[in-house]
């Protein structure tokens, strides 16, 4: 799927679904989600991941944040009350626009819309902690490696970047069953299920496609891109091998201070 066309279904999903679009529960579907629940959840989210970084003894600065993917604000919003000022981005109209609705921080919570493969609208060095969960899948890996290359642009020198992407389609289940559904992705060409499965099950309606990077082939375009690898939680209870990056900056000249623990979570 092109940038353009991730835009296009995207903002369709904001404005037919857009908090089932970013929590897919199925009981949730059709405009379900009761606003602050669903806000509440962002919360949580954000939370454990502060407690996590507190676990490997982090301490990050609190001046500026990003939320890439941002959608109408979920995490976005549970940011602002650990951070000075939050970004959010995100590709879809129709999600900023109700981003900037819900948002209940004022100036100190901005929305931006970016319809580009990078992330220009932004300088080296700003963000001192950077964030994306659920967004980074759903796009084509090329694009997913080179936001992940501007994440470390715009990363200050003692920032964290944390965020999540599935590895690889698992073959069994945590129960030791197979898993079908893992099988056909590993084992169908790509183009085939865009160009005939999708395309015959949505037509013309928006779709959410998923996509993964290998972990080996992720650190090596990390360390391509002066990323520093603090950790990484790999959970295999779901369809996918998924993997939660935490990283931060080597700058020209310095030596990497953290690295390189691996923790991992379920069934291997």
């Amino acid at each position: 799927m092109e940038i353009r066309e991730l835009q296009r279904h995207w903002d369709e999903f904001g404005k037919r679904d857009p908090l089932w679009a970013v929590l897919t529960s199925p009981a949730k579907k059709n405009n379900q989600w009761d606003v602050d629940e669903f806000f509440a959840h962002g919360e949580q989210e954000i939370d454990e991941v502060m407690r996590y970084l507190d676990t490997l003894g982090i301490d990050v600065a609190r001046r500026r944040a990003l939320d890439f993917g941002c959608g109408v604000g979920r995490l976005t919003q549970a940011l602002a009350r650990y951070f000075d000022r939050v970004d959010g981005v995100d590709i879809a109209p129709s999600m900023i626009e109700l981003a900037e609705k819900y948002n209940r921080h004022g100036e100190a919570c901005c929305y931006h819309l970016n319809e580009t493969d990078d992330l220009r609208l932004f300088a080296d060095n700003m963000f001192d902690f950077i964030y994306s969960c659920i967004t980074l899948q759903h796009m084509r890996p090329v694009y997913a490696r080179k936001y992940i290359a501007e994440f470390l642009r715009i990363l200050a020198p003692s920032g964290v970047l944390i965020f999540q992407l599935p590895s690889h389609p698992l073959l069994f289940r945590s129960s030791g069953k197979p898993n079908f559904r893992g099988i056909v992705l590993r084992c169908v060409p790509r183009m085939l299920l865009d160009v005939t499965y999708r395309r015959i099950k949505y037509g013309k309606r928006p779709r959410m496609e998923g996509y993964w990077i290998n972990q080996r082939a992720m650190v090596d375009h990390l360390h391509r891109n002066n990323g520093v690898i603090i950790d990484i939680k790999q959970d295999r209870r779901a369809i996918m091998a998924d993997c939660r990056y935490c990283v931060t900056k080597k700058m020209k000249g310095d030596f990497p201070i953290l690295g390189g623990r691996v923790a991992a979570t379920g069934k291997t």
